[in-house]
């Protein structure tokens, strides 16, 4: 969640101190737009992440008038599905499976 990835390009330098190529830093995003969090989700569309808002399953916020899914949220959902689905998988008679 929110991970910095920095990868450093041509470290193999003529010179001590000679500063590397290229820095690229990644930071991943904290929040998504709708269309940006159905992505994440396999690609659905904008009104089943908006139905899944409405249902409570993922959190958004507004940010400056749009609303915005919270990563963590997408984040969230996506392991209670994969623990109902193994929950699914064993057998487990208190999880009903929505279509």
């Amino acid at each position: 969640m929110g991970a910095i990835v920095i990868a450093m390009h041509g470290t193999e330098r003529a010179e001590v101190g000679t500063p590397p190529a290229a820095v690229v830093v990644q930071i991943e995003p904290l929040v998504l737009r709708l269309p940006a969090a159905g992505h994440v989700l396999g690609g659905i569309n904008r009104q089943t992440v908006s139905r899944l808002i409405a249902e409570d399953e993922l959190e958004a916020i507004y940010v400056g008038g749009t609303r915005m899914v919270l990563r963590e949220s997408v984040e969230a959902y996506i392991e209670r599905q994969k623990q109902k689905a193994r929950a699914a998988r064993n057998g487990d008679p208190r999880v009903a499976i929505a279509a």
